[in-house]
């Protein structure tokens, strides 16, 4: 699940460590949301995207499956 954020994270060097606790949150618990186990709502997500990727779109970040551009979210 969220394979773009995923991708970002690797991207940016971030671990499931560093998103918890700049989030308040345990590293189990980003690996759960992560993988699908469980759901993160819209203040986790505005959390983790306003901390780590400010410019990015939320529809790209936490799409279910992987979209290679951003620019296909937002030529839509």
């Amino acid at each position: 699940m969220f394979p773009n954020l995923k991708a970002e994270m690797a991207r940016y060097g971030l671990t499931y460590a560093k998103v918890a606790e700049a989030i308040g949150r345990t590293p189990n618990w980003v690996d759960t949301r992560l993988r699908g186990k469980a759901s993160i709502n819209i203040e986790e997500a505005r959390l983790i995207r306003n901390t780590f990727f400010p410019g990015m779109d939320y529809d790209y970040l936490f799409a279910s499956e992987p979209i290679n551009s951003i620019h296909t979210i937002k030529d839509e």
